[in-house]
């Protein structure tokens, strides 16, 4: 996808929002208390804004674009970096919203290599407790290579993990107002929905965590948004999902896959 092209998709996302008289993330909440980010720390307040009146957060600065990649050790894949510098710095889009860069939208933020170790810092002060040093973990990098792990099995639709198990590279996009959520794979480009799953995992170890692929390209996810398609933050949603997932031989076409 070229510069050109990301530029065109930014358009039509603010087209949208223009339309709509919403720029704001499309799960409509006012009021509750959500985190956000400052000074290296993430602090909490009350939402206020009116997406009605506009974006909340302005267009990231390379400056902190680049605070942020310095913390995840990588860059942003290329067109959520667009996203950032050209429309508005998270805040807009499917379910809860996009997950922002540093200085951003972060309200909903899920385990994300860009706000791990301030979530964890968070969690330590808030509960200081045994109870909570022992369930620090789960703000901690992960170690799993997703793409060989795609590679080993033959690129499957979906994915168990086991317990402390998490992919690298993985970005939080949004979540779906439950306990899924939509992750960005930093290398692949491949978008996942993740929830809590039991079950037993290739290796036969006890599941925890499934991963659903919902699209091979951010792209294609966020195409599939414009047209209006609906988004599976439902039970009834995600099932179905789950099921088109577990139909897909490993040698078919799944670029045509939709949310539901």
């Amino acid at each position: 996808m070229s510069v050109d092209r990301y530029t065109v998709l930014c358009e039509r996302i603010l087209a949208r929002c223009r339309q709509k008289n919403w720029y704001g993330p499309d799960r409509r909440m006012f009021g509750y208390i959500g985190a956000y980010y400052e000074e290296g720390m993430l602090q909490s307040r009350r939402l206020t804004h009116d997406p009605r009146t506009g974006f909340e957060f302005p267009p990231v600065t390379e400056q902190q674009l680049r605070l942020t990649e310095d913390t995840m050790g990588f860059p942003h894949p290329p067109l959520l970096r667009a996203l950032y510098l050209q429309l508005a710095n998270g805040g807009f889009g499917p379910g809860d919203g996009i997950t922002g860069a540093f200085g951003g939208y972060c309200y909903w933020v899920e385990r994300d290599v860009r706000y791990n170790e301030m979530q964890r810092k968070s969690y330590l002060r808030k509960y200081r407790s045994q109870v909570a040093v022992d369930g620090s973990h789960f703000f901690e990098e992960g170690s799993f290579d997703l793409e060989q792990y795609e590679q080993r099995y033959d690129d499957p639709q979906q994915i168990l993990l086991g317990p402390h198990v998490w992919p690298t590279h993985f970005l939080h996009l949004c979540g779906w107002g439950c306990t899924e959520s939509s992750y960005l794979h930093g290398k692949s480009g491949r978008v996942y929905l993740v929830g809590p799953e039991d079950g037993v995992t290739l290796e036969g170890e006890e599941g925890f965590t499934l991963l659903l692929r919902q699209a091979n390209s951010f792209e294609e996810w966020l195409e599939r948004w414009l047209q209006g398609e609906e988004q599976p933050w439902d039970e009834k949603t995600l099932e179905a999902l789950r099921q088109k997932a577990s139909r897909l031989e490993p040698d078919e076409d799944s670029s045509g896959g939709t949310w539901a």
